[in-house]
């Protein structure tokens, strides 16, 4: 793994967790809008409207310029099956958190789904899945990630 500057490691692992926050606040977010909008789904297609807007405006801002998209496209269009199932599973997330987290709580929730996350994240540093650089399994890495499956365990005990 190429080395970085400490401060760029920690700017980049305070995003992290920026990220972390928004993603705590996003199922709850979304379920109460869907109790709003009249139904799960329609809450989950407005959701995904609002993200698409405000992406395209990252996707400009970030670009510099309009033919970026285009270009975006056609590079997305030439290359392997499956590049474009982020979507889909993005619209799985939202779905799934609108009808959960309402039943079992954010925390157990979120707890449940990071620590499907973080299995599956050892599943694709192990095999190098989606073109990414491969990582070995080490002990330290199963420990930490059976102690948030622990936890999963544990919140659900104290709920």
């Amino acid at each position: 793994m190429p080395t970085i500057p400490l401060s760029t490691f920690l700017f980049f692992i305070s995003m992290a967790v920026l990220a972390g926050v928004a993603t705590a606040f996003q199922p709850g977010v979304n379920a109460r809008f869907a109790q709003h909008a009249g139904h799960p789904i329609h809450g989950g297609v407005i959701n995904f409207a609002v993200g698409c807007v405000t992406m395209l405006l990252v996707w400009f801002m970030a670009s510099g310029c309009v033919d970026a998209p285009a270009a975006a496209l056609a590079s997305l269009a030439s290359g392997r099956g499956g590049r474009g199932s982020g979507g889909v599973l993005g619209a799985f997330f939202v779905t799934t958190a609108v009808f959960l987290v309402p039943r079992l709580g954010t925390t157990s929730y979120l707890t449940a789904m990071i620590a499907g996350q973080l299995v599956a994240s050892l599943i694709i540093d192990r095999f190098g899945m989606m073109d990414m650089r491969q990582i070995p399994l080490s002990f330290g890495r199963i420990g930490g990630v059976l102690l948030v499956v622990a936890g999963v365990v544990v919140v659900k005990m104290s709920s």
